[in-house]
C-alpha cells in the first residue's frame, strides 16, 4: 500500500490537528529557519556594503577636510606669492640696462681717494652670465689703515648702482694693511624687462669709527694723547699708591663692575686685574680717573711745561674686546 505525497496541503492539515504547544514549536521553527535564510541570502551581504561605504565615507570626509585647510590658504599663499615676485620685480628694476664697468673703476679709484688709500690692482673679471642678470667681479686690490679700509668697503656697498662685497682677505703689510676684495656688478640680460626710474634705492650701511679701537695696533697706541692745558700743581706731599709705579701703557681695560651705584674699571697689568674708581690715581704722572664708561676709561695727567708751569693732560683707555 503506498503512502500519499507530502504536499504543502497535506503539512497544512497536519499542523492544523496538533495541539498547541506543537503548532507553537513548529512556528519558532519556521520562523528560524526564515530569519536563518535571510541572515545568510540578504543581511550579510548588506552589512558588508554598508562596511564599504562607511570606511569610503570616512576616506572622503577626511579628504574634504584636507582640502578645505588648503583652500583657507590659498589666498594667504598667493598674496605672499605676489608679494614675492613684487620684490623680485623691483630688484631687476633697479640693475641697469647695460654695464657700468667704467663708472664702478672710477667710484673705486675716488673711494680710495677720499679714504687715503694706496691701490695697488684693479682687475676686472670675465662676465658671468645669469638666469635674469649678468654678473661681473672686480678683484681690488688696497692698502692703509684699519678703519680707513672699512671706510672704503662701506662705502663701496652703498654705491647708487647694486655693488656686492665678496671674499674680503685683510692681512698685514709693513706698517699697513693689505685689503683684497672682490666687488661684483650687476646688469640686466636681456630677460630682465624695463627700466623704472621709481625704483626704490636699496638699504646702505656707513661705517663709523669714533669710539671703535684699531684691532691690529697695540693697546698701548689706542691711548688718546691730548694737548696739554694750564692746570694746578699736584699734591706732592700725598702718599703715591703702587699702580702709580706703573706706566700707563702697561695698563689694558678689560671690564667693568658695578655694585650698586657704583662703577669700578677693571685694568689689567702683568697678569694682574686691578679694580679702580673714579678718583683713583694711575702712572706716574698724577694721573687720576675722572669717568669711567662700558668701553673705555678717561684719566687726567699733570706733568711740567718748560717753564715750570703744570700741563692737565686728559687720556683714554679704550677696552680689550679679545681679552
Amino acid at each position: 500500500m503506498s503512502r500519499p505525497g507530502l504536499t504543502l496541503r497535506t503539512l497544512t492539515d497536519r499542523a492544523a490537528k496538533r495541539p498547541l504547544p506543537g503548532k507553537a514549536l513548529l512556528g519558532c521553527a519556521l520562523a528560524g529557519v526564515v530569519w536563518l535564510v535571510g541572515e545568510v541570502v540578504y543581511l550579510n551581504p548588506a552589512r558588508e556594503r554598508l562596511h564599504q561605504v562607511e570606511v569610503r565615507e570616512a576616506t572622503l570626509q577626511q579628504q574634504i577636510a584636507q582640502k578645505t585647510a588648503l583652500s583657507a590658504g590659498l589666498e594667504e599663499r598667493k598674496r605672499e606669492l605676489m608679494a614675492t615676485q613684487e620684490k623680485v620685480d623691483e630688484l631687476l628694476r633697479q640693475l641697469p640696462g647695460e654695464s657700468e664697468m667704467p663708472g664702478l673703476l672710477e667710484d673705486i679709484a675716488r673711494l680710495a681717494l677720499v679714504n687715503g688709500l694706496l691701490v695697488e690692482s684693479v682687475t676686472p673679471l670675465d662676465e658671468a652670465p645669469r638666469s635674469l642678470y649678468i654678473e661681473q667681479a672686480v678683484q681690488i686690490g688696497v692698502a692703509g689703515a684699519y678703519h680707513d679700509l672699512a671706510m672704503f668697503v662701506s662705502a663701496l656697498g652703498s654705491l647708487s648702482r647694486i655693488t656686492t662685497t665678496h671674499d674680503v682677505v685683510l692681512r698685514p703689510d709693513g706698517r699697513l694693511l693689505r685689503l683684497d676684495v672682490l666687488a661684483k656688478a650687476y646688469w640686466r640680460g636681456q630677460q630682465g624687462g624695463e627700466v623704472s626710474e621709481s625704483a626704490a634705492s636699496p638699504l646702505s650701511f656707513a661705517y663709523d669709527s669714533s669710539g671703535l679701537r684699531d684691532p691690529f695696533q697695540p693697546l698701548a697706541l689706542q691711548i688718546d694723547h691730548a694737548p696739554g692745558r694750564p692746570a694746578a700743581a699736584p699734591d706732592m706731599a700725598r702718599l703715591r699708591g703702587p699702580l702709580e709705579n706703573l706706566a700707563v701703557e702697561q695698563f689694558e681695560m678689560v671690564g667693568t663692575l658695578s655694585r650698586g651705584l657704583h662703577t669700578f674699571a677693571l685694568l689689567r697689568a702683568a697678569s694682574q686685574v686691578h679694580r679702580l674708581a673714579v678718583g683713583d690715581y694711575l702712572g706716574p704722572d698724577h694721573g687720576r680717573v675722572t669717568a669711567i664708561h662700558d668701553g673705555h676709561v678717561e684719566l687726567v695727567e699733570l706733568f711740567p711745561d718748560k717753564q715750570g708751569a703744570w700741563l692737565e693732560r686728559p687720556r683714554t683707555l679704550v677696552l680689550n674686546v679679545n681679552s
